[in-house]
């Protein structure tokens, strides 16, 4: 703790954003930050923005004098727009490299346990140990959808089994699928920062004898697999029905997931369309997961 300042935040009605945010500049000129109200699409489709609910508009003042006289300067400012919510709250300096760390603990899921890299953790019996530094790519095992994957894959990984990981980020799925006895795991990752992290992760947990990342998607002659697990998003999953139908055995399963439970019955539906039947479900919050039977 090394100084104390004040977060200062205007509630602001969307029409009267870019005037206040001048006068917010004006006032702080370490900069402003814009915050709109949205809607989570999915993990790999972002967010849409709810168009006419109030915008938070925040700038950092220190608490010193001339902190002060910032502060009221800048409540005399808005003082003609009353629509206009001012609140302001203390905010204690901190190491940010230290502090963020203090929000990823390990999380459980079936017999697999996914602890970030600096946290000392000692093993149940039967449990497996994932190790990840969050924050470099999507999967850290704290988002619903990776939980959901985590705990289908536990039932679904047979010893010996050839899977497919689509959409891998940090590894974490690969890793995990390699953990409960997966002989071969081929992972597809478009992102090539991703896919380098998703190899870093997978050579820290010793699995790269089972686990390849490809930079991409599977293409025709791929060998079929046993399995295939895609946590990427309804979209992803709908345009990927037919060729990942056709990457696996006769009587291969797969694990769809990614999507949010609105979007379900079209996930279904393309799958149907190639072959695959419904052979379960699993929800958490408003995010469903998706398992498929061929044959």
């Amino acid at each position: 703790m090394t100084g104390l300042w004040y977060e200062i935040t205007a509630e602001t009605p969307p029409p009267l954003v870019e005037v206040v945010a001048a006068v917010m500049r004006e006032a702080a000129p370490g900069g402003l930050a814009v915050e709109e109200p949205v809607d989570l699409l999915g993990p790999e489709e972002g967010f849409a923005v709810r168009a006419g609910e109030p915008v938070a508009l925040r700038v950092y003042l220190p608490a010193s004098e001339l902190g002060a006289v910032l502060t009221q300067r800048l409540r005399e400012e808005l003082a003609g727009y009353p629509e206009v919510e001012l609140t302001a709250r203390p905010l204690y300096e901190q190491d940010w490299a230290v502090s963020w760390r203090e929000f990823f603990g390990p999380v459980e899921a079936g017999r697999i346990a996914i602890v970030p890299s600096w946290v000392e953790y000692e093993a149940a019996p039967g449990q497996l140990i994932v190790r990840l530094d969050p924050g470099q790519a999507f999967g850290t095992g704290h988002h619903e959808t990776t939980r959901l994957c985590l705990a289908a894959l536990d039932e679904a990984v047979r010893p010996g089994a050839h899977v497919l990981d689509i959409g891998a980020g940090s590894g974490i799925l690969s890793i995990a699928a390699a953990r409960l006895g997966a002989e071969r795991v081929d992972a597809f990752e478009i992102d090539p920062i991703a896919a380098d992290v998703a190899r870093a992760n997978c050579e820290a947990n010793g699995v790269t004898e089972h686990v390849t990342i490809y930079g991409g998607f599977p293409g025709e002659g791929a060998p079929a697999a046993d399995l295939a697990v895609a946590n990427v998003s309804a979209r992803a999953d709908i345009e990927l029905a037919g060729p990942l139908a056709a990457s696996l055995k006769p009587s291969a399963r797969l694990i769809a997931s990614g999507f949010l439970t609105g979007d379900r019955d079209d996930v279904v539906a393309a799958f149907s369309e190639h072959g695959l039947s419904l052979a379960g479900e699993r929800e958490e919050r408003d995010w469903a997961l998706l398992e498929f039977a061929k044959g």
